[in-house]
């Protein structure tokens, strides 16, 4: 099986699996969402926004570092230097998990105090904590894996944390409510406080519920850890007796320009949310009022609200990425061993697959997004019409920005792939002050409020991509398709686009609002799939040797 058959069958797994994760997301962040409302989902995301830097620079170095070496390696035939490198990865990677996890227990008070302006935030982020050290043990399995190109580690522990967060978040955080909420209409307290009214008493319910329901988040990734212990000692054939310093050392001096790479890029992350919650944190309360739907809460909870609101629909805009993702996981190893191999020629083909692979599914995704988001929103909030009404507009013009930051994803897996991460810090630097000037403007912008984060990540992500595109291919030294990568799916999208929004009052004739939708996927798709291969954008023969993987493995 040759390298372009195993990536695209690789990435195809991983992309299932990433399609599976990112729907039960869906069914885990939305009805949570419903449960603990948008205050709630405030001090949820805030936690988020603590843990992500961390989470950022471990599992976005050590993981990928690992894959390109353990690929290199076997490449290599150097049985020696694979078993040294699993042996040092597994208790390294831990200590690096207890570290995080320290740090942000260190800092969760103080975060949630001066920066994000919503204390009760701090109970959230103490429950988060423990699940970076569960995840960066996982990733010492999902890299050692990834770097023989063996998705099915990663996909199926991926899947199993997203469906026990699911089940215990949603559980945690409806039980949590419940028994919060009868207690105070029984005895009229919370927790030994007295609120005036039931608003007050939901405003000290929500930091309790949201925090039950991130406790599922830690017990997802704990279940998942368990999954690839058990994983790796079914399958292991048995290690060689061989020390893991080599392997400490190789895997620490090829990670460190990651690592630095990451933390630039997670500083300028985090200095990103900051800025967006620092500026709404700013605003007048009149402005904020108006530009959020008409709701009944305190002053004090109203920028929580508004970043609630914000983020989610960020979970709708984070979709597409999140599955793309996969083509950039599964082409760090499949580039490296091309690019190791001085084969150009293959390499070329290769790259060119991976970044119209990425531009064609991300607008699949952002067209369909722009174009039924009111439908989406209302089949899973249909309870809650304020955060309909609030993420409607910012659903749509995120949907548009999705190419974007799908793009500039695939772009820094590139350039990792070939070995000189170091050359994306500057990208991160520029597109990430490009990023915080702007929000700082655009978002005190009465006109724009929230809006203008939209403009800021677009405009960001933009100049990460033209960058970092323009180093993979310096570095690769092979020519890349501007009008295959990107002019060809823009052309596609721009005219499914006018097609489905001509069809769309056609076909939208049922009552039931999951009916219209499911029809109009359907017509979307096909719609979609014809331009595809009218315009010799998909390649079947390459689609369709993704089903022969096992058969084509066991021939490898």
């Amino acid at each position: 099986m040759n390298n372009k058959s195993k990536y695209i069958s690789s990435a195809f797994l991983l992309l299932l699996s990433s399609v599976i994760v990112k729907i039960i997301g869906a069914f885990y962040k939305i009805p949570l969402t419903s449960s603990i409302g948008a205050v709630g989902r405030g001090y949820f995301s805030t936690a988020y926004n603590l843990y992500m830097p961390l989470h950022v620079i471990i599992m976005g170095a050590f993981p990928i570092a690992l894959s390109r070496l353990i690929s290199k390696y076997n490449a290599l035939d150097n049985k020696l230097m694979l078993s040294s490198l699993k042996k040092a990865s597994r208790s390294l990677f831990f200590i690096i998990g207890v570290a995080g996890t320290g740090i942000i227990l260190i800092f969760a008070k103080p975060y949630s105090v001066f920066i994000a302006g919503a204390p009760k935030s701090v109970y959230t982020i103490f429950v988060l904590a423990p699940s970076l050290l569960f995840a960066c043990a996982s990733s010492a399995y999902r890299g050692y894996y990834e770097g023989f190109m063996d998705m099915k580690p990663t996909a199926v522990s991926q899947i199993l944390e997203a469906v026990f967060k699911l089940v215990f978040g949603i559980l945690l955080a409806r039980a949590s409510m419940r028994y919060f909420y009868d207690y105070y209409t029984v005895n009229g307290s919370v927790l030994g406080t007295y609120p005036k009214n039931s608003d007050e008493a939901l405003s000290l319910i929500y930091p309790l519920t949201s925090a039950a329901a991130m406790l599922g988040v830690t017990l997802g990734t704990l279940i998942s850890l368990a999954y690839l212990v058990v994983y790796d000692r079914i399958n292991s054939k048995g290690s060689i007796k061989v020390s893991s310093l080599q392997g400490r050392r190789e895997l620490l001096s090829f990670s460190l320009p990651i690592i630095i790479s990451c933390s630039v890029q997670s500083v300028f992350q985090f200095l990103d949310t900051a800025s967006v919650q620092y500026s709404l944190n700013r605003l007048s309360d009149n402005v904020l009022r108006a530009s959020l739907p008409t709701v009944v809460i305190p002053d004090s909870d109203l920028s929580s609200y508004a970043y609630g609101i914000f983020s989610t629909a960020l979970d709708f805009k984070n979709i597409i990425p999140g599955i793309t993702m996969a083509l950039g996981v599964c082409a760090v190893p499949a580039l490296c061993r091309e690019y190791e191999a001085g084969n150009k020629e293959r390499l070329e083909t290769l790259m060119n697959s991976v970044f119209k692979y990425t531009s064609l599914l991300a607008c699949y995704g952002s067209i369909f997004l722009a174009l039924f988001s009111k439908n989406i929103l209302t089949l899973f909030y249909s309870s809650s019409p304020d955060i309909i009404s609030g993420c409607e507009g910012l659903v749509k013009y995120f949907a548009f920005t999705v190419p974007v930051y799908c793009l500039a994803s695939t772009a820094v897996f590139s350039v990792q792939a070939l070995g000189k991460p170091e050359k994306s810090i500057p990208s991160y630097i520029v597109a990430g002050t490009v990023r915080i000037v702007l929000n700082v403007a655009l978002i005190n912008n009465e006109r724009l409020v929230m809006y203008g984060a939209v403009i800021s990540g677009a405009v960001g992500y933009f100049l990460l991509f033209v960058i970092n595109f323009s180093i993979s291919k310096r570095l690769s030294g092979v020519r890349l398709s501007i009008f295959t990568i990107l002019l060809k799916p823009l052309f596609i999208a721009v005219s499914e686009y006018f097609a489905v929004f001509y069809l769309s009052n056609y076909i939208n004739f049922f009552k039931n609002n999951l009916i219209n939708l499911l029809i109009e996927l359907v017509v979307f798709s096909t719609i979609y799939y014809i331009l595809c291969i009218l315009l010799k954008a998909l390649n079947l023969k390459e689609i369709f040797c993704a089903f022969n993987f096992k058969k084509n493995g066991l021939n490898a």
